[in-house]
């Protein structure tokens, strides 16, 4: 069999962590079994490496006929090269595995939910098996995006919603949700690796910055976000302890250099490409105060304890799921408050009570993400 990995916007270190959680899982099954994956999800390097094929099909909505234009050239290479090369073609594919994160809600607009509805009708008329991953869903108030994930609904095989405020927001739009289960995260499976320089950050505060925080919320909130975390930073400086700031998304260095001008003293900026590096930094930090879902994520499964500022309702739900709910944090709230909080997986005895209940949790998700990869395998065999 033939697989496939689609996403909306696939281009952050969050989406290839996911790439390489669906490659761990597939490569484990059976050797018949073939991941391929657009151009779009990880570099050419990246697929090579770990051992995915290139597909044709790059779907494109500033210029449609790109994706024509592509998969009929390839379709003119000679099976024997074109499996040499390892590339795929979109007829071969059987299983489209999407992978969006969070992409199909009245915030991200209508048009990528317009788009895969039109996908899935097409792969559905060519019998392929549609799976959507755990991700974020709704809310869906639009028209345009209402009638656009029903059609996604009805022709897909299997949604895994991520959270059970995702689910409800589904089934407000039908009444038949025999295809629609609930799962966490899945790259919490992922197993993180040191980079070389990993002593120089052991033990230390991370602070990762999003700069959805700015864009996609209310403008008191992106009005005071850098301050805010300026003033968290200063706290740990006060406290004699040496954060240190990681960029998760390439878009947000800016955001880190604008936090790291607001400091009291100079803090330390880290980047790097690989998400299986960010993965293992986090896993070796002493706390995390965090604004990206999946920086959030990998420190969380990982047992780190985490402050997280959010812009949606997958980061309350991501918390609640790892039993540590009273440590989201709000920009426009006390700054006392949050400065608890923060002190509250500093010290002793709250660190350790926080931290065994979000192991506790931990092994918990990862037991459903297990789950729902038994389940994807039981439906497809």
């Amino acid at each position: 069999m033939k697989f496939s990995i689609y996403g909306v916007n696939f281009q952050n270190k969050g989406a290839e962590l996911m790439l390489h959680a669906v490659n761990q899982q597939i490569s484990q099954w059976d050797r018949d079994y073939i991941l391929a994956a657009h151009s779009k999800i990880g570099s050419f390097q990246q697929r090579r490496e770990l051992g995915i094929n290139h597909l044709s099909y790059r779907p494109s909505n500033k210029v449609p006929f790109t994706t024509d234009l592509i998969s009929a050239a390839a379709n003119m290479i000679p099976k024997p090269v074109r499996q040499h090369y390892k590339i795929t073609l979109e007829s071969e594919v059987d299983i489209v595995l999407d992978a969006s994160g969070f992409a199909f809600s009245d915030q991200w607009g209508p048009e990528d939910t317009e788009r895969m509805a039109n996908l899935c009708l097409k792969w559905k008329k060519q019998s392929k098996k549609i799976i959507l991953l755990p991700q974020a869903f709704g809310p869906f108030t639009s028209e345009r995006i209402k009638q656009a994930f029903l059609t996604i609904l009805n022709n897909v095989d299997l949604i895994f919603a991520r959270d059970p405020v995702s689910y409800d927001l589904i089934s407000e739009l039908s009444s038949s949700m025999n295809n629609v289960k609930i799962a966490p995260d899945f790259t919490n499976l992922v197993k993180g690796l040191e980079p070389k320089y990993i002593q120089d950050l052991i033990g230390r505060p991370c602070i990762i910055p999003n700069y959805r925080m700015i864009d996609k919320t209310s403008s008191k909130a992106s009005t005071v976000y850098v301050q805010f975390l300026a003033e968290l930073i200063n706290h740990l400086l006060e406290r004699g302890l040496e954060p240190f700031i990681l960029i998760h998304e390439t878009n947000d260095y800016k955001l880190g250099t604008q936090l790291q001008a607001e400091v009291n003293k100079k803090v330390p900026i880290v980047i790097d490409n690989n998400p299986l590096y960010l993965k293992g930094i986090l896993g070796k930090c002493q706390l995390l105060i965090g604004s990206r879902f999946h920086g959030l994520v990998s420190a969380l499964s990982q047992g780190i304890p985490c402050l997280g500022a959010g812009w949606s309702h997958k980061y309350q739900m991501l918390f609640d799921s790892y039993n540590c709910s009273e440590l989201l944090i709000n920009p426009e709230g006390n700054l006392n408050e949050s400065i608890e909080k923060l002190d509250s997986i500093i010290d002793e005895p709250s660190r350790s009570e926080i931290m065994e209940a979000i192991k506790i949790a931990s092994e918990n998700q990862k037991v459903l993400s297990r789950q729902m990869w038994s389940d994807i395998k039981r439906m497809l065999t």
